[in-house]
């Protein structure tokens, strides 16, 4: 009996992130990429292509734009549109992604429920049956050859995510896992070949004693078995291929993130005598499908016409007027217009004593006059919702020590830089931050200093509380802060402020029902004019220095003025 072969081809999509259809609605323009495209490139490959086709999503396609935002929250019917959009392309399988939990029990269930295919995650596990709670692999036949997807998503959950949002899960080590499920399919399934969908980057991220944020390298470096991994989480894309510990060369793909390229994975089998897969063959390409345009993209767009025209109606209403801008590049250079309008807002909810908050954005900006409600996915990027903590005065100092840390240099002379920059990692002709943004908290309630010709860690001096009343570092305050922060996300609770993770449990002393960005929408609303503007409660010393250096790295980062504000300047 002579061997035969078998061709099968994979297209692999990751972190969507509400991208869904070829418009900007943040800036009410044309956008790049979208599941309208990734349909019009699927379509065309299997109209044109003779092998099998499986459609596989890393995760991470629930959450990020007005668009997610418009279908979870604002309207989500009795179907999720999601599930609807994913189901009218043709997937095969996903998996969940973290963003994705973070919408909360009812939505992310919605969607699965409302899928035609599952979704998997076989580390996240029941922590009232002990079982997974998502689906831990599926098995997929095509032109004769069995093949297994068993999924995992980051461990990270927990210490990001309120407890709410993923209540009743437990998230196991992504290596630990991996070993044995990969077990259980071999024993059972018997496949012929086996991929891992990972919903977690390649490397680096956070790794803590609890968790490793980014563990791709790590499980294939570790665990026998795989023979294709794909990954998304960390939207750098990458093709590379990683040794086993048998030695085995496994290749692994991401394709980047919000559809604006594709992985393509054209695999062959040969079939020997006996029927059984005797060797597999692969190649993989990645398609940049941007600016895609064909007659299925048009398929899409009539089919999802009115979804179209109702996010568009909900995202350019109009809610407001400012008489004044705000601008993101400068709330890295001092107390900023920006922050402080989110600082005022949360100090108002909360009725905190303090309250700390980050830029969300590498850059972006609303100019004076009438603002909508997309202005605000611009200015406030997360589905974040405010707690309220108590924490020492001593707390509050070690954990801005740690957050100007990540932000500011030690300068020796004013020719040194004040922030910490350089070559970004996913794009090294690009210069930007040398750590996450998001983790750049200034607080407001308080005046104070920071010193940037000070070490790490006696950088602040805090003068007195915003009233000019004394600062006592023994005396306990209620800090505002976001969901994220309040679980940990960051360290700067823990490692900054040197809370325990279970003592933080303990400190919260509420939270709100809804996400900062609504309160922000309705404050807008109830004021109808608003002047935003810098409270100055605080500043970078010694000033010459730091207005010398600010002037050169404004230049740096933002001579271009091109917009990076878009979501791919930084990682969720």
């Amino acid at each position: 009996m002579e061997s035969k072969t078998r061709k099968i081809k994979i297209i692999f999509t990751s972190d969507i992130h509400g991208n869904y259809f070829p418009y900007d609605f943040r800036h009410e323009r044309w956008g790049k990429g979208s599941l309208q495209r990734v349909h019009a490139f699927v379509a065309q490959q299997c109209r044109h292509s003779a092998c099998s086709t499986i459609l596989i999503d890393g995760g991470d396609i629930l959450q990020g734009e007005p668009t997610a935002y418009y279908f979870n929250y604002v309207s989500p019917g009795k179907r999720h549109k999601v599930a609807d959009f994913c189901n009218f392309i043709g997937y095969d399988v996903g998996v969940i992604g973290n963003h994705d939990i973070e919408t909360g029990h009812e939505v992310f269930n919605s969607f699965i429920r409302d899928c035609n295919y599952p979704i998997l995650g076989a580390n996240a596990i029941s922590a009232h049956s002990g079982k997974p709670y998502f689906k831990p692999y599926t098995i997929l036949f095509r032109s004769g050859i069995r093949i297994a997807v068993v999924g995992f998503v980051t461990p990270a959950i927990p210490h990001w995510v309120p407890i709410r949002s993923w209540e009743g899960i437990e998230f196991e080590d992504i290596k630990e896992s991996a070993r044995k499920w990969i077990k259980i399919i071999k024993e059972t399934e018997s496949p012929d070949f086996i991929i891992g969908l990972f919903h977690s980057g390649m490397d680096d991220g956070i790794v803590t004693p609890e968790y490793r944020e980014n563990a791709t390298r790590e499980t294939v470096t570790s665990v026998d078995g795989f023979d294709l991994v794909l990954y998304g989480h960390d939207h750098a894309s990458n093709m590379e291929e990683v040794e086993s510990p048998s030695g085995k060369s496994v290749l692994c793909v991401n394709p980047g993130s919000f559809a604006y390229s594709v992985a393509e994975i054209n695999l062959k089998f040969t079939i020997g005598a006996e029927g059984k897969v005797v060797q597999n063959d692969m190649a993989c390409q990645l398609h940049y499908i941007g600016t895609l345009h064909n007659s299925h993209a048009s398929e899409f767009r009539k089919h999802f016409n009115e979804d179209y025209k109702a996010v568009h109606r909900f995202a350019s209403k109009k809610i407001g007027t400012f008489l004044s801008g705000v601008d993101i590049s400068d709330a890295y250079f001092g107390s900023s217009a920006y922050i402080d309008l989110i600082q005022r807002l949360q100090l108002r909810i909360s009725e905190a004593d303090i309250s700390f908050a980050a830029p969300l954005f590498f850059n972006a900006s609303i100019e004076p006059g009438e603002v909508k409600v997309n202005n605000l996915f611009n200015m406030y990027r997360f589905e974040d919702c405010l707690y309220t903590l108590r924490m020492f005065g001593r707390e509050i100092k070690n954990y801005l020590e740690m957050s100007y840390a990540c932000w500011t240099n030690q300068m020796l002379s004013e020719d040194d830089n004040l922030l910490l920059i350089g070559p970004m990692k996913n794009n090294p002709e690009r210069i930007g931050f040398k750590n996450f943004l998001f983790n750049f908290d200034s607080a407001a309630g308080i005046k104070y200093e920071v010193d940037v010709t000070k070490p790490e860690g006696k950088k602040v001096r805090i003068i007195c509380m915003g009233d000019g009343t004394p600062f006592y570092e023994d005396k306990e305050y209620t800090v505002a802060m976001t969901a994220y922060r309040a679980n940990g996300g960051g360290e700067l609770l823990t490692k900054g402020a040197g809370l325990a993770k279970e003592e933080i449990k303990e400190r919260i002393v509420s939270y709100t029902e809804k996400d900062i960005r609504h309160y922000l929408m309705q404050y807008i609303k109830e004021k109808e004019t608003i002047t935003p503007k810098a409270i100055n409660h605080w500043r970078f010393v010694p000033e010459d220095w730091v207005a010398k250096a600010a002037e050169r790295e404004r230049r740096i980062l933002f001579a271009k003025k091109e917009d990076s504000s878009s979501p791919e300047s930084d990682v969720l």
